[in-house]
């Protein structure tokens, strides 16, 4: 298996291996930025499948960060308002 790194410019993205100097080199000349990410795989396809991965697991993760207390919130104003009114 083969270390990968990336390197993104705009929607376009690219897998090197991370031995490979040279080919990093030249798409950081064409204005690629390198991502912080690093994959094991067994070709670059793979690599950039995984990373696919990773990317939508992060937005995933936003969401439901997001999500969860902005939930748990409405639940808690809705159960005190039905507390309030069965109360009274």
């Amino acid at each position: 298996m083969k270390d990968f790194i990336f390197f993104k410019k705009g929607t376009q993205i690219s897998a090197v291996e991370k031995r490979n100097a040279e080919a990093a080199t030249l798409l950081k000349e064409q204005g690629y930025e390198q991502q912080f990410e690093e994959v094991t795989a067994l070709d670059a396809a793979s690599a950039l499948m995984r990373f696919n991965d990773i990317k939508k697991e992060e937005d995933l993760n936003w969401y439901a960060f997001a999500m969860g207390p902005a939930f748990t919130i409405l639940i808690v104003i809705v159960l005190g308002i039905l507390a309030y009114l069965f109360v009274r």
